[in-house]
């Protein structure tokens, strides 16, 4: 081991916590819109130095702990950005959004750290069940309390399309597992455990086969056209947040919306689906007899428009809401509506309302009335065009809410809001785990949000359109064909957690090979 090494691996009580902190917050470079890769073979080898010389699994846990502490306070910092759309209600909760939900988020990768230690000890050992605690953790993460899988490993990988491929095998957690065995090849020239050697040669080769196969599913120029072809119109408002539901304001962010709907497209084809994005309609559907045919009437002959919007039910002396999609034909027959199945916790209802209210708590979204969840993830069958399976805001960042159970899909659409969240990394976040669910499903993707970023993107994950932040304009294109179905979109967790498995078996393989 070098002194280096040797020193990181030794530390103890405060100067460790700090340079697993800084260690976790510099891996955040490699995630958007960064999109430094080159982070993580930095920062992944102090973790596991630091795991190695941890000698309990008390100090597994916290080297860790922290080290995602510094991960998570980096990478999401900008949740306490919504808290200041309205800071006389919400902005005393900044420091526990910003510092306090992290400690939450680090909790998943310290047991990882624990499993790893337990499992594969030192060297090669730990690195390899280290890659296969880390999927267990990405993978728990998406799921216990509702879940917040937001920025796994894997969205490193993002811009680089031949990479990034392999989350079409293991999916997102699974990628995850194979980016902690390959950005820890340095460590394996900084540890003195047997089986070096051949450890970094299994790496290399990992990383090699997921390249390859990268290389073969890439097609050199552009994805090939649906066929028939069909072409999308998506809708950026540029709406602020703090305007959003100004009763003064309501008419024109919905003529705004219009304007830009049936602005003629600049090769004359006049699209047959123009989607808005998440809530931008500021009235209810039924608010006036006529405002369907209105807003059916944005599309071309025998389209569609997909129109973001509250919808709320009298259900006796009680109102329900949901957070919904409307699809609406030319002549504004309602040809089927998707509401939001999997709701923000604090953002769009309030848990526990009945004991966190009596603290003065309340969710961010403006109304009286929590969400309602719908029964998602499902498909909707729309009169002329392929079946579309929609994903309202941060749906987008669960793999399992870009599969329908009951059949697959020709494409997906993504309408949100992300305006809550300013010029923060947390937009470029959000679209590149979306660009991670085409990839997954080999499907399409349109992506219509409120300021930014919308996209249209191909199913191998690549942009071909779109709008930065803070501007207002549409994107006009062809929908990209849906490849046929991939490894993840058949085998779904099962790919993923066998990948973690065999990644377990590998680090109890090396920890038993002789000293």
């Amino acid at each position: 081991m070098t002194r280096l090494s040797q020193w990181i691996a030794g530390l103890a009580g405060w100067r460790r916590a700090l340079v697993a902190v800084l260690a976790g917050a510099f891996a955040t470079m490699a995630l958007p819109p960064f999109g430094l890769w080159p982070a993580l073979f930095a920062a992944l080898p102090v973790l596991l130095l630091l795991l190695e010389g941890a000698g309990s699994a008390r100090r597994a846990f916290w080297a860790g702990f922290w080290w995602s502490y510094g991960y998570f306070v980096a990478g999401v910092y900008w949740i306490g950005i919504a808290l200041l759309v309205d800071p006389e209600r919400f902005a005393w909760l900044l420091p526990f959004a910003s510092l306090g939900l992290p400690l939450v988020f680090a909790l998943f990768p310290a047991v990882a750290g624990v499993l790893a230690v337990a499992v594969g000890r030192r060297g090669p050992g730990l690195l390899l069940a280290l890659a296969g605690a880390w999927v267990l953790g990405e993978y728990a993460r998406g799921h216990v309390l509702t879940g917040f899988p937001w920025n796994p490993l894997a969205v490193a990988w993002i811009e680089v399309p031949v990479a990034a491929q392999g989350a079409s095998l293991l999916g997102a957690y699974g990628l995850g597992g194979v980016s902690v065995l390959v950005a820890g090849l340095p460590f394996l020239l900084l540890t003195r455990a047997p089986g070096r050697a051949v450890a970094a040669a299994l790496a290399v080769a990992v990383a090699g086969g997921l390249l390859a196969y990268g290389a073969l599913r890439l097609p050199a120029g552009p994805a090939d056209r649906a066929e028939p072809a069909l072409r999308l119109r998506l809708v950026q408002g540029n709406i602020d947040q703090r305007l959003k539901h100004s009763e003064a304001a309501r008419a024109e962010h919905f003529n705004r919306h219009m304007d830009l709907s049936m602005q003629p497209a600049a090769d004359g084809v006049r699209p047959r689906v123009v989607i808005w994005p998440e809530t931008a309609l500021p009235y209810t559907l039924d608010a006036a007899p006529q405002l369907p045919g209105i807003l059916g009437a944005v599309a071309g002959d025998g389209g569609i428009a997909l129109i973001g919007a509250v919808r709320i039910e009298e259900q006796g002396q009680s109102l329900r809401a949901w957070n919904s999609l409307h699809a609406l034909s030319r002549d504004g027959t309602l040809a089927g509506t998707y509401d939001k199945h999997h709701l923000v916790p604090f953002g769009e209802y309030l848990p526990l309302r009945g004991v966190l209210g009596l603290f003065g708590l309340d969710k961010l979204a403006v109304g009286a009335v929590d969400f309602s969840a719908g029964p998602g993830p499902v498909s909707l069958d729309l009169p002329g065009l392929p079946a579309v399976l929609p994903l309202i805001c941060y749906e987008a960042i669960f793999p399992e809410a870009a599969a329908d159970p009951a059949r697959r899909p020709a494409w997906l659409v993504n309408v949100t809001n992300d305006a809550w969240f300013g010029t923060s990394s947390g937009p470029p976040q959000h679209l590149a785990q979306a660009r991670l669910r085409a990839i997954e499903q080999g499907l399409p993707l349109a992506r219509a949000a409120n300021t930014g970023i919308s996209a249209l993107v191909d199913p191998f994950g690549r942009v071909e359109q779109a709008l930065p932040l803070g501007e207002a304009g549409i994107i006009d294109g062809d929908l990209p064909a849906a490849l046929p179905p991939t490894v993840f979109s058949r085998l779904g967790t099962v790919a993923t957690l066998a990948s973690a498995v065999v990644f377990l078996l590998f680090g109890i393989f090396w920890r038993r090979l002789p000293s």
